[in-house]
């Protein structure tokens, strides 16, 4: 046993390894629970994944469930890296297991602690109680990619907590939070997904628009136009048309987009600001750059 042991802790044979170990059986259970509980302060976590695919072989999932209760936290940053690799692995190691057990675990996990891989498993169960760790995984960078994928198989079951998601701002001594606005932007863009701006309350659609952060502000602008509603469409031109002087390059190009694909209740508001004479080419003021985007913008209304 202790050949396949080391087999698996290999760089170069550590796959193998894993077959190696598991043709021991059970009985290599034990010492792969204390490899798996073993921090390496280097960050190195792939021979403890590869325990972890072990275990999971071995179908030694109370092991697993005590390695995704025990303590994580880690003064080291790298340290920690390592840490959160091998919990992913575990949490999607028992994806599968359908037990009450797991799912309780893996919630937990969660509300502690947004990482890709439970929240992963999470979503495949579809459970509503998840919803809310769900929402919440959208504002971190690493777990928002599963949460967004997670929160589509939802789909209109989801509504609602993304609807409270994006009029619940988290601020800090009077300002939101940049991780606030990240949850909030990936929450928006998955009801434009959905369909779903027609029922988003039209108070806040307008709320949104408002918005002080650009990103936000042009998304609501994207709701308002999206739900249909000839109230809100001049609005949101306008708002938009605001947003093309202080827009850093990628968001305006977006914003042209937006005014483009609506053209039909935009052009009005276009025409008003895009009158008057080409700025300079050594003029880079606001509204020498919102008035070369609109220029751009009435071009490709075409005819």
């Amino acid at each position: 046993m202790q050949r396949a042991l080391d087999r698996l802790l290999s760089l170069q044979v550590g796959d193998q390894g894993v077959l190696d170990v598991v043709a021991v059986g059970s009985g290599a259970i034990p010492a792969l629970r204390r490899l798996l509980f073993a921090r390496d302060p280097s960050g190195l976590f792939q021979a403890r994944c590869r325990v972890v695919a072990a275990l999971a072989a071995l179908e030694a999932r109370d092991v697993l469930l005590a390695f995704l209760q025990a303590p994580h936290a880690c003064a080291d940053a790298v340290e920690a890296a390592g840490e959160d690799a091998v919990i992913n692995a575990a949490a999607r190691a028992l994806g599968d297991v359908r037990d009450e057990s797991v799912f309780q675990v893996l919630l937990s996990l969660a509300d502690r602690h947004s990482l890709p891989g439970p929240v992963e498993v999470l979503g495949g169960w579809r459970r509503p109680e998840a919803l809310p760790c769900l929402v919440w995984a959208l504002a971190d960078d690493l777990a928002r990619p599963a949460a967004e994928a997670a929160l589509r198989q939802y789909g209109d079951q989801a509504f609602s907590t993304l609807t409270r998601a994006i009029d619940d701002p988290v601020c800090v001594a009077g300002d939101e939070t940049e991780s606030s606005r990240r949850r909030r932007r990936a929450a928006i863009t998955l009801l434009l997904d959905q369909d779903a701006a027609g029922r988003v309350p039209d108070v806040l659609r307008v709320d949104l628009m408002q918005d002080e952060d650009a990103a936000l502000s042009v998304l609501g602008c994207r709701l308002a136009l999206a739900a249909g509603s000839p109230r809100e469409d001049e609005a949101a031109a306008r708002r938009l048309v605001d947003w093309l002087g202080q827009a850093n390059w990628f968001l305006r190009a977006e914003i042209e987009d937006i005014l483009v694909a609506h053209a039909d209740r935009c052009k009005a508001v276009i025409a008003e600001h895009a009158d008057g004479p080409p700025p300079r080419d050594d003029d880079q003021s606001r509204d020498a750059v919102a008035l070369r985007a609109l220029r751009r913008v009435a071009a490709r209304f075409g005819p």
